[in-house]
């Protein structure tokens, strides 16, 4: 991982952790990042564990700002999805399968 993803990754982390507190389990990488296969136009994938979700609108715009300023610092689009603690550790559906198998923990 190069020095300005890592950068990019400790800064959201500790701004979500900042919004969120407790309720944060984890960030993680996952996507062409993750498997160190991007290109110029790559987006970087992140994928924030939760307790719970009850309104992914909500937590969309929690983090709009944070997200906003890190793509523009970095030059890159940040795309995040949000997943409940259980979901992240039960869940079978073949996104979270994929995710799980490719994440890397900020």
């Amino acid at each position: 991982m190069n020095t300005k993803l890592k950068s990019l990754l400790e800064e959201l982390k500790a701004g979500l952790q900042s919004r969120h507190g407790s309720r944060l389990h984890g960030v993680y990488l996952y996507g062409s990042y993750a498997r160190d296969e991007e290109s110029r136009d790559s987006d970087v994938d992140v994928l924030i564990v939760l307790d719970a979700i009850p309104s992914y609108a909500a937590e969309v715009d929690r983090t709009g700002a944070l997200i906003a300023a890190l793509s523009l610092k970095y030059s890159v689009s940040i795309s995040r999805v949000f997943v409940s603690q259980r979901d992240w550790t039960q869940g079978q559906s073949p996104f979270l399968l994929n995710a799980r198998e490719e994440a890397i923990a900020a």
